[in-house]
């Protein structure tokens, strides 16, 4: 099985991780991770020809970093439809050349855009018989044909139940619509909170007895992180903070460096995510929609920003308002009076999962998914 992801923001590489993890211990799986970008498409990448960084580092620092979500970001998007549909010929031949090389029998992209190069260069693949099914790692489509191309030539997997209405109204088979009870996460997000949470805070260095404050901006960071740790400056919470930085180094260190008035654990990149969120009450981040749902999993209270969101992230937003799911903040003074509101109702009550009901069981769910695509192969085959 070949899996083709982005580096362009870290749900996509994530998701795929998690697949990779979850189908190698399910057994009988050999799982090939690819990055669409970095392996296949690099000579084709209009954003390195003509200036200084590829399209995922264009996407990653100017857009996610820097914060620049308005008319730059929907320039970017522009510029990123406009490159795919000049790869055409080149594009599909690259991607036949890694089914050559890679040998699947069945192939799922977790990312947009390019899904239809990928369907139709295996149609010249084996007799058009690999099975290729997209696995949305968004809350929602932003846009019509982004994540789902035209045609039926696919499975469609969604973890959403705005999702799968989307797929619904667009008239998707129903035979290759799979729903999910929420976005793929790994299987570490979806165990039970620890029996003993003040020894698993000792064990991360944590006050076992103070309320635990995550914030994560993704996983490459934000500057609007400092941004909100300077906001509560002038009035410390009664609260320790937990900083997840991601890759962004420059970040973690202004951070360390700020002298804080408040308990704060700093980290960049870690695979412990899932361990600070397992101890904390109150989860703080932007609108990415895989931080989200690990969060829901753990039932943190949400505190979200609402400030530089994503074009395809205003589903989440309008996701958690509906649903009472959590607080949301556009400056940093808000967002000081919303996280002292919501301490000031300690103990902090744990929010249930109402995306899933039941609870996210994707993890759980997934194998299965993708070994009934196998058994039917591809649409129309």
């Amino acid at each position: 099985m070949v899996v083709v992801y982005t580096d362009a923001g870290g749900g996509h590489r994530a998701t795929a991780e998690a697949l990779r993890a979850i189908l190698q211990a399910a057994g009988g799986y050999r799982v090939t991770l690819v990055n669409a970008y970095q392996e296949v498409l690099p000579g084709q990448d209009l954003f390195r020809r003509f200036t200084s960084r590829d399209v995922e580092e264009t996407y990653n620092d100017l857009i996610l970093r820097a914060g620049r979500t308005g008319l730059f970001c929907l320039g970017f998007y522009v510029c990123a439809v406009l490159n795919v549909t000049l790869l055409g010929k080149a594009g599909r031949r690259a991607f036949a050349a890694l089914w050559e090389r890679t040998e699947p029998d069945l192939v799922v992209s977790v990312l947009p855009v390019i899904n239809h190069l990928m369907i139709d260069s295996l149609a010249g693949y084996r007799d058009g018989t690999v099975p290729f099914a997209v696995l949305m790692t968004d809350w929602a489509e932003m846009s019509r044909h982004v994540w789902f191309p035209k045609g039926d030539r696919y499975h469609a997997i969604a973890g959403t139940d705005v999702c799968r209405r989307q797929l619904v109204r667009k008239r998707h088979p129903a035979d290759r619509l799979f729903a999910m009870s929420g976005l793929l996460t790994r299987p570490e997000f979806l165990e039970p909170r620890p029996a003993d949470v003040a020894a698993a805070r000792r064990e991360l260095g944590l006050d076992p007895d103070r309320p635990v404050v995550c914030m994560l901006y993704g996983g490459y960071g934000s500057w609007r992180m400092l941004d909100m740790a300077e906001a509560l400056r002038g009035s410390p919470p009664d609260a320790q903070l937990v900083f997840l930085c991601g890759r962004n180094e420059a970040l973690a260190a202004a951070i360390e460096a700020a002298d804080l008035p408040f308990p704060a654990i700093v980290k960049g990149f870690t695979r412990e995510v899932h361990r600070y969120m397992a101890v904390s009450d109150v989860f703080v981040g932007k609108t990415g929609p895989l931080s989200v749902s690990e969060a829901l999993a753990f039932g943190l209270t949400l505190l979200i920003d609402r400030a530089n969101v994503l074009p395809q992230e205003h589903a989440v937003l309008k996701w958690i308002a509906r649903n009472g799911a959590g607080e949301v903040f556009a400056t940093p003074a808000q967002f000081a009076r919303a996280l002292h509101a919501l301490l000031a109702k300690r103990p902090a009550a744990r929010v249930p999962d109402p995306a899933a009901p039941g609870g996210n069981r994707a993890a759980h769910q997934i194998t299965g998914i993708l070994g009934e695509i196998l058994g039917r192969g591809a649409p129309g085959r």
